[in-house]
């Protein structure tokens, strides 16, 4: 059973679950193959934040001094994936390898945490579906990236990325916080101010805007080879 006050801290779950309509059974607010390459660039997001990869010339580098886990068996196999490629993998290969399966092991973690439960099956997908146990952890996730863009926060590595994927993939509308044209510019301006404070700071996070694009790079590839 899900823990009172939990709610998931990891970029890649956190971004499940705002990438799904928790009004209408848990249904994805994009295609399967678009959302797990925004899980699979999350989880590249998860390791940054950590400090265990950076992006340099378009390519994810590891931290090869650090080898503690970082606990979350995703991220860690990511991460394994990562340091056993030499020279370090292009983030659109990255994402790319990462993206099979990301969506059935992210849905999976999330049910053991209680935070999701099997549903009935559902027309639109193979198999059963999922509902959100508590309709207010959505919005607690939404509301972080809400506040993030209206500058009611502060920034923070974690909002900072969601509103990165959000504007990447066209979730503006996950948001309900009016229009595309009235969020994007606020999106924006976060991505902006993330890699601006990320290269002063030095850290890692900086690189999560380069992640976001090569999310969407991915799925624009996907869209242009499911056309011909």
């Amino acid at each position: 059973m899900r823990r009172p006050g939990y709610d998931p801290t990891l970029v890649r779950e956190q971004f499940f679950l705002l990438a799904h309509d928790e009004t209408r059974h848990m249904r994805p607010r994009l295609h399967l193959p678009a959302l797990a390459a925004g899980l699979a660039g999350a989880t590249v997001m998860d390791l940054l934040i950590a400090g265990r990869v950076a992006v340099a010339s378009g390519a994810v580098h590891p931290d090869r001094f650090q080898r503690d886990l970082t606990g979350d068996p995703v991220t860690d196999d990511a991460l394994a994936l990562i340091l056993q490629v030499v020279p370090a993998p292009p983030l659109p290969e990255l994402i790319r390898t990462v993206a099979p399966g990301v969506y059935e092991r992210t849905a999976a973690a999330l049910i053991h945490k209680g935070v999701l439960v099997q549903g009935p099956p559902r027309r639109w997908r193979r198999g059963r579906g999922y509902e959100i146990a508590d309709e207010g952890i959505v919005v607690r996730i939404r509301a972080k990236a809400g506040y993030r863009i209206a500058g009611r926060d502060a920034p923070s590595p974690g909002a900072d990325c969601l509103c990165a994927l959000v504007a990447a993939l066209g979730l503006h509308r996950a948001l309900m916080r009016g229009e595309r044209a009235e969020v994007d510019p606020l999106l924006q301006r976060v991505v902006r101010e993330m890699a601006e404070s990320g290269r002063r700071a030095r850290h890692p996070v900086g690189g999560a805007p380069a992640v976001a694009a090569a999310v969407l790079g991915v799925v624009q590839d996907l869209a242009t080879s499911a056309m011909t």
